[in-house]
């Protein structure tokens, strides 16, 4: 199913069910071509799919179910790879800002020694 004519939230939906695809896609060590085998498809197909381009019919996310051996509300859930890598987005957005307080620390002592060092 083409995205034309869709609703911001039709195309999020896409977009979510196409990441969480290829997300298990890959732990599985699956290539596109042998998803796209499985279903019935191109390897182009299931590219579309992962860029969340194309929806997923019914019948095809049964399958993609079938074939990763989960539940098809594992594959839609929006929530699904932040809870499988185990951590949040609030977590990494404060290791960032940890990295940059500790970056502009480390630059203002290295200035504060240069500045030293010259007088």
């Amino acid at each position: 199913m083409p995205n034309r004519h869709r609703t911001p939230e039709e195309l999020a939906f896409n977009r979510t069910v196409g990441n969480n695809i290829k997300y298990i896609r890959k732990l599985n060590n699956f290539t596109q071509s042998r998803v796209g085998r499985a279903l019935s498809c191109t390897f182009q197909q299931i590219q579309k799919y992962e860029k969340g381009s194309n929806g997923v019919s019914a019948l095809k996310l049964q399958a993609l179910a079938k074939l990763f051996k989960m539940k098809t509300d594992v594959i839609i859930d929006p929530n699904f790879i932040e809870y499988h890598k185990g951590f949040t987005a609030r977590e990494e957005v404060k290791n960032l800002e940890h990295e940059i307080e500790m970056d502009e620390f480390k630059d203002k002592v290295i200035k504060e020694y240069k500045e030293a060092q010259c007088l």
